[in-house]
This record gives C-alpha cells, structure tokens and sequence, in this order.
C-alpha cells in the first residue's frame, strides 16, 4: 500500500512531467522544421537575385539590340517605314560604289513589297572589278536589291561600263 500512495501522489508529477516533454519534444520538432524552411527561402531568395541579375543583363542586352534594330534599320515598335530603309540603303550603295551614277525613279507598290527601280551605271576596269561590284550590290539583304538586268557597254573612249538595272524591295510599313 506504500506503493499506492507513493505512485498516487507522484502521478500528478509524471503526468505534469511527461506532458511538458511531449511539448518539448513537439516544440523541437516544430522550431527544427521552421528552421530548415527558413534555410530553404533563403537559398531561393539568393537563387532569385542571382536570377535577377540575369534577367536584368538580358534585359539590357536585348534594349541594346532594339536601339541597334531603330537606328540602323528605322524600325519602332509600330512599324518601319520602307520608304526610309530603301532611301537609307541607297545612301550606303552610294557611298560604296566609287564613281558610280546612280538613278532611280518613283517608289512603287507591288503586292506587299515597296520598291524603287534604281539604274546603276559604274565605269568598270576589269573582270574582277565587276565581279566586286556586283556582289556588293547583292549584299543588301534589308531593303533586298533585286537585279533585273545586267550589262556591260563598251565607250567611244575605250572604258567600259557596268550597267545594274534592279530595285530595292522591302516589305510596306509595318512590322517585320
């Protein structure tokens, strides 16, 4: 019976004390599974702002390539405006070829294309000044220059000139 009164008045205590370790226990377990979540958010926030640099180069870069695409090629973000490319790209052919005469009439419209018939007469020395020529008049991808004709006429003089009759072609306003 010393038993029974001895486990009767130190049960209340070993309840008390059993219960306050289940608590501890839980609360161990819960502050664990906190910390590791903390860990985790912030190995994905350091995984975002390596990402968001990333993103912000990229960004960068691609700002680049649309001011390099509006300054070269007139194009906005409603459109280019063909007549401008054309014109721009008869500049560049101009200044490319030396002691060239370059005539060209009104722009036209075929289908979804605007084009300008352009007629190129350059004093010519050789086979391979011609073949140089030519090319680089082939070289113009936008606007294209589509060669219609080609010629070479010999001078009462004895030169020779290349005649390249074509027209610059690029899509009608818009976008690309």
């Amino acid at each position: 019976m010393n038993y029974f009164k001895y486990l009767k008045s130190s049960l209340p205590a070993y309840i008390i004390s059993g219960v306050l370790s289940g608590l501890a226990a839980f609360s161990l377990v819960t502050v664990h599974r906190y910390n590791n979540f903390l860990e985790n958010s912030y190995g994905t926030i350091e995984n975002i702002n390596l990402k968001g640099e990333d993103v912000g180069k990229e960004i960068a870069r691609i700002d680049a390539l649309t001011g390099y695409f509006q300054d070269t090629f007139g194009v906005r973000e409603d459109g280019f405006n063909a007549e401008k490319l054309i014109l721009r790209a008869l500049d560049e052919m101009k200044a490319g070829l030396n002691n060239s005469s370059i005539t060209v009439s009104r722009f036209e419209d075929a289908g979804g294309e605007k084009q300008l018939p352009v007629e190129i007469r350059v004093p010519v020395t050789n086979y391979r000044t011609v073949i140089n020529y030519t090319g680089y008049v082939e070289s113009f991808r936008l606007p294209d220059f589509r060669i219609k004709d080609f010629s070479l006429i010999k001078e009462a003089g004895g030169g020779v000139i290349l005649i390249i009759q074509g027209s610059f072609t690029a899509p009608k306003g818009g976008s690309l």
